[in-house]
């Protein structure tokens, strides 16, 4: 799929708060209401060492050229000038400009934007998030970065960008994992869906550790949530019985087994009398509790 077919598809997917929350539109519209695009020089143009993407799929940029080299670049980037005289800042498209340069071309099409460092910052970040083209940590860095420096809530920026709210919020949890598990998550070796599993854990030593378990035996998601289960559930030494745990019912006790292989922590059912008692679930971090509650309100 080609970058601009990409961003065809994200905009239609974009939720209406966008427009309204950053005062803009479409690079198209904006380019034949207020500017003009023109053919700049692909020597003329650096990229913007500060954007949020820094991975560039091989395969991806591969077919993008083939796509400009035969039908040319269909969706003009925006640009913004430098300090260098007839120099310019690459702010949206530096995947079209490779692809373009790879391709053989001259110049490419372009919209003039005189914008400040935080405003090309902005625009940037913006258009890698709507087009859906970041990999899940450079997403979730340029999530952090929107919500840091534009005052923005996890609410609001989940309207903007037409996603849930637990959506955001789990791709912002990402980066409490340790450096070496987001570089795997960057290069693809892990999926997003397994690096929240790895959360679950408690220190970045057993998530390293565990992540290393999942390269080795090329784990499913739904089986590295099974193995973070069993490490934090090690075996506890048997504790001496009274005469009140003789007496508790069989029943109650298979439960509370049931229950404990299925959330993966302690669970004791309390004060069973006459059908009536309390279900207590412990955990030992805030990411368990996470864990727990979207186990619990799973559809």
């Amino acid at each position: 799929m080609n970058d601009e077919t990409t961003q065809m598809k994200s905009r239609r997917g974009l939720g209406k708060g966008l427009g309204a929350l950053f005062e803009t539109v479409s690079q198209e519209e904006q380019a034949t209401k207020t500017e003009r695009i023109v053919e700049l020089s692909i020597n003329r143009l650096e990229p913007n060492r500060e954007q949020p993407r820094q991975d560039f799929d091989k395969d991806r940029l591969d077919e993008l050229t083939e796509s400009i080299r035969d039908q040319g670049v269909i969706s003009p980037i925006i640009v913004t000038p430098t300090s260098s005289p007839d120099r310019y800042m690459i702010v949206a498209g530096e995947r079209r400009w490779r692809a373009a340069r790879a391709a053989g071309l001259q110049t490419i099409p372009a919209i003039i934007r005189e914008l400040t460092d935080a405003e090309a910052q902005r625009q940037a970040l913006i258009d890698n998030v709507v087009r859906q083209d970041l990999n899940a940590i450079e997403e979730a860095i340029a999530f952090d970065q929107l919500i840091k420096q534009y005052d923005m809530t996890q609410e609001s920026l989940a309207s903007a960008i037409g996603r849930s709210r637990s959506a955001v919020t789990n791709t912002l949890r990402l980066l409490n994992l340790p450096e070496n598990i987001r570089d795997m998550v960057r290069r693809g070796e892990l999926s997003s869906g397994h690096a929240r599993a790895l959360l679950a854990l408690s220190d970045a030593t057993a998530q390293s550790n565990a992540a290393a378990v999942v390269l080795a035996k090329q784990l499913s998601v739904r089986d590295t949530e099974r193995l973070v289960k069993e490490i934090n559930m090690p075996p506890v030494p048997p504790i001496p019985r009274t005469p009140d745990d003789e007496r508790k019912d069989l029943h109650v006790r298979a439960v509370e087994e049931q229950l404990r292989r299925s959330l993966g922590t302690k669970v004791t059912i309390q004060d069973h009398k006459t059908g009536r008692g309390s279900i207590v679930i412990r955990y030992h971090s805030a990411d368990e509790l996470d864990r727990l509650l979207e186990l619990l309100t799973r559809e």
